[in-house]
């Protein structure tokens, strides 16, 4: 069973929180919605089966020019390596 309770009042909400800790022991888990936009954020290994295409092919990768990358990683080499 899921519990959804929205608490306008911070200290209300931080009393609830502790009450509903106390029954962790019990099997009840607490989840913020801190905690919930965290879960979205990360894939899950079903999810990113299921969508590994659309992941792959929003990435902007293709807006890279490599080359530039990698002189610049290789313009700042050699100036760490001669300059000390």
């Amino acid at each position: 069973m899921q519990l959804i309770v929205n608490i306008k009042n911070e200290s209300i909400a931080d009393k609830i929180i502790w009450l509903l800790k106390s029954f962790q022991d019990k099997g009840v888990e607490i989840k913020t919605t801190k905690d919930l936009a965290q879960e979205k954020e990360t894939f899950s290994d079903e999810y990113i089966a299921q969508n590994w295409r659309r992941i792959g092919m929003n990435t902007h990768s293709a807006d890279f020019d490599d080359n530039e990358i990698k002189y610049d990683a290789y313009a700042k080499f050699t100036h760490d390596k001669y300059s000390s």
